[in-house]
């Protein structure tokens, strides 16, 4: 079976493009899509790699389900195994939408392309919570079961108590997995700047300098993809 995975939140600036440049430095062998129609920042960080654009929105913003249906036929042909893709807010906003009109047929289609499909869901604390939590309840609700997902909690920002106990039990409810991740939980300048660099020059974790890696390291040492 080949692995699709959609990472995906309506939220800006929630971490998306950072866990895409995680991923895709722990898993080299992946192909990796940029569907951010905006900013681009998957391809701007990740220019090494050579991220192929990809674009499903109309002219009225919204998924156009043949373009989708003509991205899965060419994963299923392709002859990679991992496909990466980083959703950008404005696809993520219309995926549940999209999911609502297709959960009901696309599993037997991806099953017969022999496509995995899996969804990472971004999850940030303090003043994104709310919003990346309620894009997961839609996003659960619409996807009606038919796709695995998983919630990436970005530890950059700061949960309260009462925020991680509240994950901790929608996630249970509904039976989903949290996998923790940030590159640095270190908020001073200095830090941020040396990681702001690395993600800044798109040559990849291997070009940084010794004491930047650090933390990069550190970062993939804890990520997976089960």
């Amino acid at each position: 079976m080949k692995k699709l995975i959609l990472i995906t939140q309506s939220k800006g600036g929630s971490g998306k493009s950072v866990l895409a440049y995680l991923l895709a430095e722990k898993y080299p062998n992946a192909v990796i899509f940029d569907m951010d129609d905006a900013t681009k920042t998957t391809t701007k960080q990740l220019a090494y790699r050579k991220p192929v654009p990809v674009t499903f929105m109309n002219s009225n913003n919204v998924i156009d389900r043949g373009l989708f249906n003509d991205f899965l036929e060419i994963i299923g042909k392709a002859k990679n195994d991992l496909f990466i893709a980083d959703l950008g807010a404005s696809v993520s906003e219309q995926l549940p939408y999209y999911f609502n009109e297709v959960a009901e047929y696309l599993p037997a289609l991806l099953e017969e392309m022999k496509i995995q499909l899996e969804i990472f869901a971004v999850v940030g604390g303090a003043n994104i919570f709310q919003p990346t939590m309620e894009y997961l309840d839609l996003l659960y609700t619409s996807s009606k079961g038919s796709f695995p997902i998983k919630v990436y909690k970005n530890e950059y920002f700061d949960f309260s108590e009462k925020q991680s106990i509240d994950l901790d039990t929608n996630t249970k409810e509904k039976n989903i997995s949290i996998q923790p991740f940030t590159i640095s939980r270190d908020k001073n300048e200095s830090t941020q700047n040396r990681i702001r660099e690395v993600l800044k020059s798109g040559e990849g974790v291997a070009k940084a300098n010794a004491f930047s890696k650090i933390y990069f390291q550190s970062a993939l040492k804890n990520i997976e993809i089960n």
